[in-house]
């Protein structure tokens, strides 16, 4: 073997087809990197998606499986004028107990503060069961007006029942 000549040193770094090798593997490997930098991008973006919409099934199925129904006489609404209290009757029409805690109640579009509400059962349960009825006093400072009203009562998952009153 011949010892190379200092011409033949600069015969690598002259040579195009390793000069074009080279460049093709740096961009190889930086569309690599690429690839994987939108792999993990859209990877969490996919979990992301993937929970929200269980999520959201979760909640839905419990919509579809809550009803309830507001079973007072719209005719005659029990007014107690001792204490001042409206008396209202609802019905669990549906297949999940209820918990009265989370239950909201609107007159005439106006949230209903729940210290002046008193929510109680028949048969003194503490969840409001399928089929149970719930007795929904409403405290009041003043007498209501004469005329129409409308009472609104919604549960935590957004199902709701509403009765147009005339007093």
């Amino acid at each position: 073997m011949a010892f190379l000549k200092s011409a033949d040193t600069h015969c690598f770094i002259k040579d195009k087809k390793a000069e074009t090798a080279i460049t093709h593997m740096i961009f190889f490997i930086a569309a690599i990197i690429i690839a994987m930098t939108v792999i993990a991008v859209m990877s969490a973006n996919v979990q992301s998606l993937t929970g929200a919409t269980a999520s959201s099934s979760k909640v839905l199925s419990e919509q579809i499986k809550t009803d309830i129904t507001i079973i007072s006489d719209p005719k005659i609404i029990p007014y107690d004028s001792t204490s001042k209290e409206y008396t209202f009757y609802a019905k669990n029409t549906g297949r999940t107990d209820l918990d009265t805690e989370y239950l909201d109640v609107f007159i005439d579009g106006l949230h209903v503060d729940p210290e002046n509400i008193e929510m109680e059962f028949f048969d003194q349960d503490v969840l409001w069961r399928p089929g149970d009825t719930l007795v929904v006093n409403m405290k009041v400072t003043d007498e209501m007006t004469t005329g129409d009203h409308r009472i609104l009562i919604a549960t935590e998952n957004g199902k709701s029942d509403s009765m147009d009153f005339r007093i």
